[in-house]
């Protein structure tokens, strides 16, 4: 077993959980994996590092002028896949391991991070570490989400998230990783160059209707809000299927009272949208406002709507993208040029210094499951285009 492999296997039993796992920003069970993760850095004799945001980072202080940093997460939905995130992290830890051998001496800095919350699992927040990183905290938005008090709870001081800003030291980004869709599976190449990422769009919705007796009600009487909630879901899924550039999503619901001989007075439901393109994403985010204010004052419900995160599509580095493809080149490797769907901390690196990612396929396309697979040799395929542009980018 090579090391990655070997790698990805150990990670995989920190969390365990159900045939998945599960780590969530400041558990214990991702407490654990950073530590093992800073003895795997320390081993590279590299300046390992848990910043206050709960990032932790390897640091090759060699060199002049602005680092290149190469990563990913460790964090997981619940019962996620071994490969989302942890690949690339690992994949990064193996880039070092590869210069360390070739006697490569580089001449600029070399960082490799697990950004911490990229999921937004145990808060809806999402990429709250690469946030902190490049100083974009919203610390009432993070306390009001239970995010200080999880920290206190793991020994760690909410009011030092603004020190952890350090993306002033970073020149490229580079972040490997799943493809989490079938694209490349289906067409047989090796790899997928990411152009952009899409835009994400997320809500969350209360409609307010009148609980009563459902057999004494009469139908043209009632104001039901899961029939409210029920017809903004498939229109919002008539819109997606209507449109290349749109996906849409309800993935939570919850109902109240909840009898099964009540009318459901009070739904309250979670929305995802997203769009590749900056016209889909505004097309889409005015879409999901109309539709939701039109169908509540069409079943007579009262409406509370907020949106619980905002991320506009970013297109990723040419320059970065090139050093990809001629590593991708030099390996032998099929690749395509493509979008990514999912949401990545390098959207958020993007706004501050050029940033790039490489995808390898995904079995099935699917990802945040335990079914997650993604083939040793395309894993280790995928490590060596990184580490041979990395090679590139150091000198």
């Amino acid at each position: 077993m090579s090391s990655l492999a070997a790698e990805l296997e150990a990670a995989a039993q920190i969390g365990a959980d159900g045939g998945g796992v599960s780590r969530f920003a400041w558990s214990p069970e991702l407490a654990q994996a950073n530590e093992w993760l800073i003895r795997r850095l320390e081993e590279l004799s590299l300046e390992a590092e848990l910043d206050p945001a709960g990032n932790v980072f390897g640091r090759w202080a060699v060199g002049e002028g602005s680092a290149v940093l190469v990563g990913s997460h460790l964090d997981t939905v619940p019962r996620g896949g071994r490969y989302d995130g942890a690949l690339g992290v690992l994949a990064a830890l193996a880039t070092v391991r590869v210069l360390r051998a070739e006697g490569v001496e580089p001449k600029r800095p070399l960082w490799v991070v697990s950004f911490n919350d990229e999921e937004g699992s145990r808060f809806q927040t999402g990429m709250l570490g690469s946030r902190a990183f490049c100083g974009e905290v919203d610390l009432e938005d993070w306390r009001r989400r239970g995010v200080a008090d999880a920290m206190a709870r793991a020994g760690v001081d909410f009011d030092q998230l603004t020190s952890a800003r350090a993306v002033d030291g970073v020149g490229a980004y580079l972040e490997l990783h799943i493809e989490q869709g079938p694209v490349l599976e289906q067409s047989g190449e090796d790899l997928g160059i990411v152009t952009a990422i899409t835009g994400l769009l997320g809500f969350r919705v209360k409609l307010l209707g009148a609980a009563n007796h459902a057999g004494t009600t009469p139908m043209d009487g009632r104001r039901d809000a899961l029939a409210g909630a029920s017809r903004i879901v498939l229109e919002l899924r008539e819109e997606a299927r209507a449109r290349e550039d749109m996906t849409a999503n309800v993935g939570i619901v919850s109902v109240e009272p909840g009898g099964f001989n009540v009318i459901p007075g009070l739904a309250e439901f979670t929305i995802d949208v997203r769009s590749p393109t900056a016209e889909g994403f505004e097309r889409a985010e005015a879409f999901v406002r109309e539709t939701v204010k039109r169908v509540a004052a069409e079943e007579g419900l009262g409406m509370e709507m907020s949106a619980t995160h905002r991320k506009p599509p970013v297109a990723l580095d040419q320059g970065l993208q090139d050093a990809l493809v001629g590593a991708a080149e030099a390996e032998g490797a099929s690749y395509r040029l493509m979008p990514s769907g999912a949401g990545h901390d390098a959207m958020v690196l993007a706004h501050h210094v050029p940033a790039a990612m490489l995808f390898v396929p995904s079995r099935g396309g699917i990802s945040h499951s335990p079914d997650e697979y993604t083939p040793p040799e395309q894993c280790e395929l995928g490590a060596r285009v990184l580490a041979r542009a990395v090679r590139g980018l150091v000198g």
